[in-house]
């Protein structure tokens, strides 16, 4: 079987950028093969732009001179469902599809749309042969959208050979965009109260997004604690997981994230929130921490058991390394690709 795979270039920023690298580095098949198109790319308007029409215009001679059999799309809300439908029409014009949906919103997306939009979202759904989902509660929400089966494959990472956390370390660390969704001024509540308790522990926030707003308030309020990291490679980002007690994702809305699963694999237990598909990572008290997205009290409070606990963190650690190891792994996750595509034939 040959497969076409669709989305954002691996080196780009996000979560399914990190998804498709892993596909490239990762899988290995005798049965399927599976090619790239880009349709984002990182850099200036024009090139992002150029990147998608090429896309648009490559896909149905791609499709036509690799034989394709299955084209697998990468799907988010927004700009990335509007890009991707043009790919889907023009491919199931000649291969089967199978549709992979990472959206953290798609459910706020699809309410705040018109009639219109919203029937042409069904219309697109109705168009895969096959839509996967990364948790029970995403499938249920699909299933209400469209008659395609609809599976749950969680995302999965590559594991480091050994649990190297050190449950010493002062270092609270987010990845991800900044801003209101990740639950980034969350952190900021509670950063002052948690300076005066720790005042040696850090809150490093890395990626993009809302960067002036974010530095303005750490500014205004004296933060000393809380750092701007900014956007980091895969490089900088080891040597940044040898160095942290904790990931911290306060988020609204959620698929289930790559830096969850990440750090899991690293060993560094998390807080994060019972939205999306978190509760399928996270057990609350077994391999890391649950609370309700918002909720500053209780954030303020798991922080605060967490880092005077010791063997709490030492715990959380383990379970979490095995977590990632029983059920996250990448070859468990290349078993069941390779499942799908193999009855899609």
């Amino acid at each position: 079987m040959r497969i076409l795979m669709i989305g954002p270039d691996a080196e780009s920023k996000g979560g399914i950028a990190t998804v498709i690298a892993n596909f490239k580095q990762y899988f290995q098949s005798t049965e399927n093969e599976i090619s790239y198109l880009a349709t984002w790319k990182e850099g200036s308007l024009v090139t992002r732009m150029k990147a998608t029409w090429q896309s648009i215009f490559q896909i149905r001679s791609r499709i036509r001179q690799e034989n394709i059999d299955i084209v697998h799309v990468h799907m988010a809300q927004h700009g990335s469902f509007y890009r991707k439908a043009l790919l889907i029409l023009r491919a199931k014009k000649d291969c089967k599809v199978v549709l992979h949906m990472h959206a953290s919103q798609f459910d706020v997306f699809y309410n705040e749309s018109n009639k219109v939009t919203r029937k042409y979202i069904r219309y697109i759904l109705s168009k895969a042969d096959e839509v996967v989902v990364l948790s029970d509660e995403w499938a249920q929400f699909y299933n209400g959208l469209t008659s395609v089966p609809v599976r749950v494959i969680e995302n999965a990472v590559a594991m480091p050979a050994s649990n190297n956390y050190n449950s010493d370390a002062k270092n609270i660390v987010m990845f991800g965009r900044i801003g209101e969704r990740k639950g980034s001024y969350d952190v900021l509540a509670v950063a002052k109260t948690m300076q005066q308790r720790f005042p040696d522990v850090r809150f490093y926030l890395y990626g993009d997004g809302e960067l002036e707003k974010v530095a303005a308030q750490i500014e205004a309020e004296q933060l000393g604690n809380v750092i701007l990291g900014g956007w980091i490679g895969a490089e900088d980002k080891e040597k940044i997981l040898q160095q942290a007690v904790l990931h911290l994702l306060p988020s609204y809305h959620e698929g289930l994230p790559m830096a969850i699963l990440e750090t899991m694999a690293y060993g560094i237990p998390n807080l994060s929130t019972t939205v999306g598909g978190i509760p399928q990572a996270i057990q609350d008290g077994v391999n890391g921490m649950l609370m309700e997205a918002g909720d500053t009290k209780q954030l303020e409070a798991k922080l605060t058991a967490f880092l005077e606990d010791e063997a709490m963190r030492e715990q959380y650690s383990k379970a979490a390394f095995a977590t990632i190891q029983q059920r996250f792994a990448i070859p468990a996750y290349q078993q069941k690709w390779e499942q799908i595509y193999t009855q899609m034939k």
